[in-house]
């Protein structure tokens, strides 16, 4: 398969929006935080693509790893090879199953060892650059007495409900099985899932509102060239993207 040729790219955006709080974590302790939201400048709070990226590729995995179950298109049996296949992979990254190397020999040719992501999430940023962080408290519990640990106590910010934070996904010479797979792992937070740091303390939910798909195929020369010389790209009717045609049981 050649990958030097361009065959399609598509262009989903929507919002994210929070159901009851959500809390992505700095990693880093700033003010009166033990634990703050990430963002840029004074209230630029975000969501790292990577790690929007990194709960969609789990979801995939969760139907293609392991799964007690087989999805399939036609004859081919899918497995982890087809989530390597659409969020790329380094040659230290192959599993030693035989079967996903034969799987993903199949996908991509005989030279399969390394393979960049068809898949780019941007970064998402908040929507309401005026929203506030709000400040909650949390208590460290011994795990092996069940009681507080002494001087545990430690704040945490959260972004309360009803904030929204813009999606976009950009996608390039994806098979429309791929696309499907993707849409499958999209299916929990297009109806509320969890998200997000501290799950344990009851917050996180979320909901993820497709808004727009923009398209072009390379197979409508028109469509490409209007693509190539006036960067225009088609419209494509959002339910289209939930009808699953093509895997099955």
């Amino acid at each position: 398969m050649n990958f030097s040729q361009f065959k399609n790219r598509y262009v989903i955006t929507g919002e994210l929006v929070v159901e009851n709080a959500l809390h992505i974590g700095s990693g880093k302790v700033e003010g009166d935080f033990d634990s703050a939201f990430i963002k840029t400048g004074e209230n630029g709070f975000y969501i790292p693509g990577s790690s929007f990226k990194g709960y969609l590729r789990s979801k995939v995995e969760g139907f293609l790893v392991g799964a007690p179950f087989e999805l399939k298109v036609g004859a081919d049996l899918l497995n982890e090879g087809d989530v390597l296949a659409i969020f790329g992979y380094t040659s230290s990254d192959i599993s030693k199953d035989d079967k996903v190397k034969e799987r993903l020999s199949k996908i991509l040719g005989k030279d399969f060892k390394n393979f960049a992501s068809k898949l780019h999430i941007s970064d998402l940023q908040i929507v309401d650059n005026t929203a506030k962080e709000v400040t909650r408290d949390g208590i460290k519990i011994s795990r092996k007495t069940g009681a507080t640990v002494k001087g545990a106590k430690f704040d945490y910010n959260v972004i309360e409900k009803g904030n929204r934070f813009e999606f976009e996904m950009t996608l390039e010479n994806i098979e429309d099985y791929q696309l499907e797979i993707i849409m499958l792992g999209l299916k929990d937070i297009l109806s509320g899932d969890l998200f997000g740091g501290k799950l344990s303390r009851g917050i996180g939910k979320c909901r993820l509102e497709l808004k727009t798909c923009k398209f072009v195929d390379s197979k409508d020369k028109e469509s490409l060239k209007n693509y190539i010389f006036k960067g225009e790209l088609k419209n494509k009717d959002l339910n289209t993207l939930n009808k699953i045609t093509k895997i099955s049981l």
